[in-house]
């Protein structure tokens, strides 16, 4: 790897550092779940040993038989990008499930307080000679 790319490489590093200060802080302060402030702290601490060892990339890339470099890191990102999106994906249909679930119990709770509010919805009369338990009831 040449110097340049190591400069970037450095630059990069320090970037990272401050963004896991900054998600740190967000974590602290309650803007960002830990859970996802954990996934995004271990992406920039996988990223750091690239700039501390700049011929790691080297020697995956010969390792696999890539002749280009900087494919094998693309090749990562890509990688990661799409166990991201898996995640959020399958993130995102549990949380659709739930506020189904809740959606659904909040109609039901409405619908019991009405009936205990306004009493029964009007429906078919009882026949005249049916015990009606309103009728013995001293009122």
């Amino acid at each position: 790897m040449s110097s340049r790319a190591q400069v970037l490489w450095l630059v990069l590093a320090f970037i990272l550092f401050i963004a896991i200060g900054l998600i740190l802080r967000l974590v602290r302060h309650r803007n960002l779940r830990s859970k996802y402030g954990l996934l995004w702290v271990a992406v920039g601490i996988a990223l750091e040993p690239l700039a501390l060892f700049p011929g790691f990339v080297d020697w995956a890339a010969r390792s696999v038989g890539v002749l280009y470099q900087p494919t094998v890191i693309m090749l990562a990102a890509i990688g990661l990008l799409l166990l991201l999106a898996m995640h959020y994906s399958w993130e995102l249909s549990r949380l659709e499930e739930r506020s189904r679930t809740l959606a659904e119990e909040i109609a039901l709770l409405r619908a019991e307080m009405d009936v205990l509010r306004d009493g029964p919805p009007p429906g078919p009369t009882p026949p005249s000679g049916a015990n009606n338990s309103d009728d013995t009831q001293p009122g």
